[in-house]
């Protein structure tokens, strides 16, 4: 994003200082598009610019004293179809390294900075924080084969392509609208992909852990709620579950319309285990804890179906009006670990609320990029409806410029993401800051929203 900036307030001939509604603000050419932004606003995104370059410097100064390189290397890079005409999306050199646990273990931790089997280790990192290996005698290898078998049930981060340094490319190719039916070709995804189930995994587990949620929970809880984030939306095709059932698919008819891909996600996680051996972290667990692993996982899952949200709030809002209890020695709280009911309610919680999180990273910037991805998948699911002549999902509409898709995210943070976490806050103290985060970022969308307002009108009185 910043480093597609082809202007400066200071270089560029169509860069001027005017005043806009009494407010100054800078006319400037962004991404190719004429911009009208605040003096902060572009002078925080010229900090960031001047940043951004002196680390590429020293970067490309550090390779050539080494006189080595790695022997791959990718880079995440715009799409050459179009997909954000308006230049939110970032450009980002691609991680190879893994993370450690202090990097994973914050708010800040960016899952698209890093190359897809990377966030397999850093899954198991996760596990290794609690000790779940140990716990249940699972096996490393196991487990890192089932995430890689996961991230490769995902459809593919349609965005970026990973380029080697002989300048190949390796992706999957783009079904033709109409084409896929019942999820039999390989699509590509903006949103629903690998990193937003790693990113779902991990928020659930900074819940667990800055959120000092894992005080209420069992070591089997806890490995099932991140468990579940990873598996919660796979071999999702890009579209929702209103769309499979306005056609009529398969999977629609199998699962009686009801909470359609959580449910196919849920079998198809479970069938990994079920159908290989070497994939089988299943095994590791008795009959009775296969049940309840299995049922916790399930139940979790169902609860991200956003027809279910009013549900989940509404026994949030319960135990907020119960108020805290002494369940055991030491202060109140709203939860007792030894009551199952409370125990699962937090994975439902916690799964729905990770499911949702992404307007509340404490970047804007990633804010955003996730916001460009789930609103072009919207599109493009529009797209499909006209092309197969079915009800277009209205709030999935006209989502092609940045004046509307900062209009969606306010609306989005405001009906459904504010009221969860108002209520997640309350319940878990820990992570009552989350909505100042998603408010700042609202914050930002109304910028964008005054400058295109502005731009509109200066653009009239020409």
């Amino acid at each position: 994003m910043i480093d597609d900036m082809d202007a400066t307030r200071k270089e560029h001939p169509n860069c001027t200082d005017i005043t806009c509604n009494s407010h100054p603000v800078v006319s400037t050419v962004w991404n190719g598009l004429d911009c009208v932004l605040s003096p902060d606003t572009f002078d925080r995104l010229q900090s960031a610019w001047d940043v951004q370059i002196k680390q590429q410097q020293e970067y490309a100064e550090s390779i050539e004293k080494s006189g080595t390189r790695r022997d791959r290397c990718s880079s995440l890079r715009r799409s050459s179809t179009g997909y954000d005409d308006f230049g939110w999306l970032r450009k980002l050199e691609l991680r190879s390294d893994v993370p450690s646990i202090l990097e994973i273990r914050h708010w800040s931790f960016d899952p698209l900075q890093f190359e897809e089997n990377v966030l397999v280790k850093a899954f198991v990192i996760m596990l290794e924080y609690y000790s779940l290996l140990e716990e249940f005698h699972l096996d490393r290898e196991t487990l890192e084969k089932y995430a890689t078998a996961v991230m490769q049930k995902h459809h593919k981060d349609c965005y970026y392509q990973r380029t080697d340094i002989e300048g190949g490319r390796k992706g999957a190719t783009r079904c033709e609208i109409g084409q896929n039916s019942d999820n039999e070709c390989n699509v590509l995804c903006e949103y629903h992909n690998w990193y937003h189930a790693f990113s779902c995994a991990h928020v659930c587990f900074l819940f667990l852990t800055i959120g000092k949620a894992d005080q209420f929970l069992l070591p089997i809880d806890i490995f099932s709620i991140i468990m579940g984030g990873l598996i919660h939306d796979l071999d999702h095709p890009g579209t929702n579950n209103d769309f499979e059932v306005k056609r009529g698919t398969k999977l629609a008819r199998q699962y009686s319309n009801d909470s359609v891909l959580e449910r196919h996600a849920i079998s198809e996680g479970l069938k990994l285990c079920h159908e290989n051996e070497d994939l089988n972290w299943l095994k590791s667990f008795d009959t009775e804890d296969r049940k309840y692993v299995e049922n916790y996982i399930t139940e979790a899952i169902l609860a991200t179906d956003p027809a279910r949200h009013g549900g989940v709030l509404r026994e949030a809002l319960a135990f907020v009006e119960e108020g805290p209890k002494t369940f055991y020695s030491g202060s109140g709280s709203y939860f007792d670990r030894n009551n199952p009911r409370h125990r699962l309610f937090i994975g439902r919680l916690f799964l729905h609320g990770a499911d949702i999180a992404n307007p509340l990273h404490c970047s804007f910037e990633v804010a955003r990029d996730w916001a460009v991805r789930v609103t072009t998948e919207f599109s493009r699911q529009v797209s499909k409806e006209r092309e197969l002549q079915l009800p277009v999902t209205i709030f999935m509409d006209g989502l092609d410029n940045e004046y509307n898709v900062a209009k969606t995210q306010i609306s989005f943070f405001a009906f459904m993401v504010k009221p969860l976490f108002d209520s997640i806050g309350k319940l878990f103290p820990f992570l009552s800051h989350l909505n100042d985060w998603g408010e700042r970022n609202c914050d930002e969308y109304r910028n964008v929203i005054e400058a295109f307002e502005c731009n509109q009108k200066r653009r009239a009185g020409d």
